[in-house]
């Protein structure tokens, strides 16, 4: 009757020491200008402007490395709101080392939906990457 109570408890007990990650600071995040803020053609063939309209970071250290999760608001402006309309979008996040050779990569592409007589639309995408310690992360839109 014990073991039944005790195995439930003391699973519990050691998985939450898995809870714990050591926040730890962030490094050095930048986009080049012309990754970070571009004009598309959108699905109805009009002009869109996108822009980085903020990041948020969060790192923790992951054995040798620091696990980074980003937060990226992305900005779609348009001229012409007369009817619904998709932009294109594919951001990449990228870690180098300290020799600026790629470490690890998250890409992710979608069509960002701009709502009738919205004149800005935004949205947040949440990445996900390693970076060696020491390294950087680059930014960017396209």
């Amino acid at each position: 009757m014990n073991a039944r109570f005790f195995f439930p408890i003391l699973i519990l007990l050691t998985s939450c020491s898995t809870f714990n990650k050591k926040v730890v600071d962030c490094p050095n995040l930048s986009s080049p200008k012309k990754a970070s803020e571009i004009i598309v053609n959108s699905n109805n063939n009009r002009p869109v402007y996108l822009g980085i309209r903020g990041v948020k970071l969060t790192c923790t250290m992951n054995k040798k490395n620091i696990a980074m999760e980003a937060s990226i608001n992305i900005r779609a402006i348009r001229n012409f709101t007369k009817d619904e309309d998709y932009a294109p979008v594919t951001l990449s996040i990228v870690s180098v080392d300290k020799n600026n050779k790629e470490f690890d990569r998250d890409e992710f592409s979608y069509s960002q939906f701009l709502l009738l007589g919205s004149k800005i639309v935004d949205r947040t995408t949440n990445m996900k990457l390693n970076v060696p310690l020491k390294g950087e992360v680059y930014f960017g839109i396209r």
